[in-house]
């Protein structure tokens, strides 16, 4: 999570959504790092570990946020989970997520997350150099 998300609204809607995530039955590991580049590679690490793969990475703040989690999920079969609480939220409205009400959003990822594979959404992502 960005805690300086949403004006700071995220640090306490991610405590709100790590604890909905438990009483729903999951495993939480809290990746969240000191900056972006280290939650990043908590983030790579955990998708990216031998043995049992993570069911998925979610991410609570704003458009960096999922910036964030696109990259560590990128490539792998790992789904990427969002709780807009940003200010701007650009991808989770296209998306058609509940944008700055952290708890429909909770809830709609732990329905997507009971639903398994029929609970994805398969969006394209493109890398590009140069």
């Amino acid at each position: 999570m960005n805690p300086t998300a949403g004006k700071g609204r995220a640090a306490y809607a991610g405590e709100g959504v790590l604890a909905g995530l438990r009483r729903a039955g999951h495993d939480v590991v809290d990746l969240s790092g000191p900056h972006a580049d280290a939650a990043l590679a908590r983030a790579r690490a955990a998708v990216d570990a031998p043995g049992r793969p993570v069911d998925a990475l979610v991410v609570v703040g704003g458009d960096g946020m999922v910036h964030l989690g696109a990259q560590a999920v990128a490539g792998t079969e790992v789904p990427l989970g969002i709780v807009p609480v940003g200010t701007g939220n650009d991808f989770a409205a296209t998306l058609g997520l509940p944008v700055r009400d952290p708890a429909a959003a909770g809830a709609a990822l732990c329905r997507a997350l009971d639903a398994g594979p029929a609970g994805r959404r398969p969006v394209d992502a493109a890398l590009v150099t140069g």
